[in-house]
């Protein structure tokens, strides 16, 4: 009897499970369908579709992601906090003339905008919670008890505090808290460009990266690391996720590493740098990118060209270290036994993939919008994978990409959310400007340390946030300090968001490097360590865009000018990396090391007289180390 009574409770458990999957697949095909319709037909108001957005959130959100580590099954009040945050959008809807009609800051509060701000206001944070950690929800906390108590804080943190009444209309009622811009990015740009990276990913975007990089380097010296280091950097160009790129692609150039004759910290370490460097490589880049074309004000395309270059210098940084550390190992051609594909059966299997990144760059080129850009894009993925059975979008693969499109879209919104609280509470307040003068006076009014501040502030902040969360809150610490030594805004913002992808793969806390180390095998301290030497010059490159900013843009200032300036910044890079890694055309002695550094950073500022003396320096100390091994053959 008592075991009959167990099988039928644990069969009714079995078809509870299953029904909330189908229902969970049901609104997660709603969601995307929403959104498509939107891009399609045109976006309705703001306090419309915002709303319903971030309803989806939050019901799906709440469904998909435990509140405690152990929970498997969904709980009642998960259920209850995701019907809550439907019914608040529908609260919108409803009071929607009401609400669009009232006077700001002067027509009193109903009850039911009472209960249903704060609700709205604890149920992003809590999802928050879930999806990215308890940091930004904390510095979301403060900032909104700072905003309603700044009379108690000392010094120039104080203000005369903000009524409870005013905040949550800011926050709640007006397009200038959830419902402002960075819901919109989240709905529309940040949506599409996911979907469109999703898409690719499914119809077999990674494969094809993976073995036009191992085509292409599979007979030079260390190849599988110099595989990773291009696969992971092509791959980015679609994906615009550190983490998901060490995934996508070290699972298959780690092992191969390993085989070559790296060791295993080195080989993690590669992949770590490479897939969160990816991040910046156009024309899919982080979510923050949207923020960087929303806050300077400039098209999303001017974003991705201005990263080309120092995209191109991360990418060779990488590639060389890479090059050198195989010289010393004395690591050769990688031998196998099986016939891995060429460059002509991977374009003939794989090379439509790329039309729709054609079809992107296109649009984006003739300066429609972003938008309308990555929809068209994500529509000419499905058509084009038509074109060869291998990549054909079945409805399995569709369904697939969906879901993985739609998780990630919740995982960002509820980070620009609840970054859209704190910003909007605190821009309320006034402080920033104050922080803005505090910062420049700990620099001691030297523009080298306000950027030093800065970048630190960005680093701190990556460690216990995702790169989207940091970028917003350093840039409103942050950026007006900036701009006060005439840094243009567009490359303040591109400044904090270089630092801003660093944090993965920066110690202790590295998660780039980590979850590359699960897949060597070894220990996340040293592959964290070895990726933080191995990124060095990528911690250089923002210094170097802040001080000559034709590096955004080498043909801005004149031909000659902006090829001169690429040309040094690569000699520099090359300066860099031999004295980082100990190694030139042969083993470097400390000297060496110590004078290329110096080279280095000279190259690596603008000024014709540091380029001749840096560009002497690197040839002198070439030319010594061809001269010792003629002796040493001798």
């Amino acid at each position: 009897m008592q075991q009959a009574e167990n099988e039928g409770s644990s069969n009714m458990t079995t078809v509870m499970e299953d029904w909330t999957q189908k229902l969970l697949k049901a609104v997660v095909l709603m969601m995307a369908a929403y959104h498509f319709y939107v891009a399609l037909t045109g976006m309705p108001e703001p306090m419309v579709v915002r709303p319903i957005h971030i309803a989806f959130v939050l019901f799906l959100g709440f469904l998909k992601y435990r509140g405690g580590k152990k929970q498997t099954r969904i709980p009642w009040y998960d259920w209850l906090f995701a019907i809550a945050g439907v019914s608040s959008a529908v609260y919108i809807l409803f009071e929607y003339q009401r609400i669009v009609w009232r006077l700001p800051f002067f027509d009193p509060l109903t009850v039911g905008d009472w209960i249903f701000g704060i609700l709205t206001i604890a149920l992003v944070l809590e999802l928050t919670r879930r999806t990215v950690g308890k940091t930004l929800v904390g510095i979301v906390v403060f900032l909104i008890i700072y905003t309603l108590y700044g009379k108690y804080f000392p010094g120039l943190l104080r203000h005369p505090g903000i009524p409870a009444k005013n905040l949550l209309e800011h926050l709640f009622l007006t397009t200038n808290g959830l419902y402002g811009s960075l819901a919109s990015l989240s709905l529309a740009e940040i949506f599409m460009f996911i979907f469109f990276g999703a898409l690719i990913q499914e119809a077999g975007g990674s494969e094809f990266f993976t073995r036009v990089a191992i085509a292409l380097t599979g007979k030079a010296r260390g190849g599988p690391a110099k595989a990773a280091v291009l696969g992971s950097a092509l791959f980015g160009c679609i994906s615009g996720s550190g983490t998901a790129n060490v995934f996508a692609t070290g699972s298959v150039t780690i092992p191969l590493m390993k085989k070559t004759g790296f060791n295993p910290e080195f080989a993690g370490a590669v992949e770590a740098v490479a897939s969160s460097l990816g991040q910046l490589i156009p024309p899919v880049m982080g979510a923050a990118a949207f923020l960087i074309a929303e806050f300077s004000r400039r098209p999303y395309m001017e974003v991705a060209a201005a990263a080309a270059v120092p995209a191109i210098l991360y990418v060779f940084a990488v590639y060389l270290a890479v090059h050198f550390q195989a010289e010393k190992a004395g690591i050769g051609i990688y031998q196998t036994d099986e016939e891995e594909p060429g460059i002509w059966e991977t374009f003939r299997d794989y090379g439509h993939i790329l039309l729709p990144v054609i079809v992107l760059v296109v649009l984006l080129a003739q300066r429609r919008t972003a938008y309308y850009s990555s929809t068209m894009a994500t529509l000419s993925v499905i058509l084009v994978s038509y074109l060869r059975p291998t990549t054909r979008m079945n409805w399995a693969k569709l369904s697939e990409a969906v879901e993985t499109a739609i998780w990630r879209v919740i995982t960002i919104a509820s980070t620009l959310l609840s970054a859209g609280v704190a910003v909007a509470a605190l821009q309320t307040t006034g402080t920033p400007y104050r922080l803005t003068a505090v910062i420049v006076q700990l620099a001691q009014g030297n523009m080298f340390g306000v950027l030093l501040l800065v970048a630190m502030t960005v680093i701190v902040l990556g460690m216990g946030l995702p790169v989207t969360g940091a970028f917003l809150i350093a840039s409103v610490f942050g950026a007006s300090a900036l701009m006060e030594f005439g840094i243009d805004p567009f490359v303040t913002y591109m400044f904090i968001f270089m630092y801003g992808i660093l944090a993965p793969i920066t110690p202790p806390v590295c998660l780039s490097s980590f979850a590359a180390a699960s897949i060597a095998e070894t220990s996340f301290i040293r592959t964290g360590i070895r990726g933080f030497i191995l990124g060095i010059p990528a911690y250089i490159i923002p210094f170097m865009v802040a001080y000559n900013p034709t590096l955004l843009n080498i043909f801005g200032s004149g031909f000659w000018f902006g090829i001169q300036s690429f040309i040094t910044a690569i000699i520099g890079i090359i300066a860099l990396v031999s004295a980082t890694e100990g190694w030139m055309n042969g083993q470097l002695n400390l000297f060496q090391r110590a004078v290329l550094f110096i080279i280095a950073f000279g190259l690596l500022w603008p000024g014709t007289a540091s380029d001749i003396i840096g560009l002497a320096g690197v040839a002198l100390v070439f030319y010594s180390q061809r001269i010792r091994q003629r002796s040493a053959a001798i």
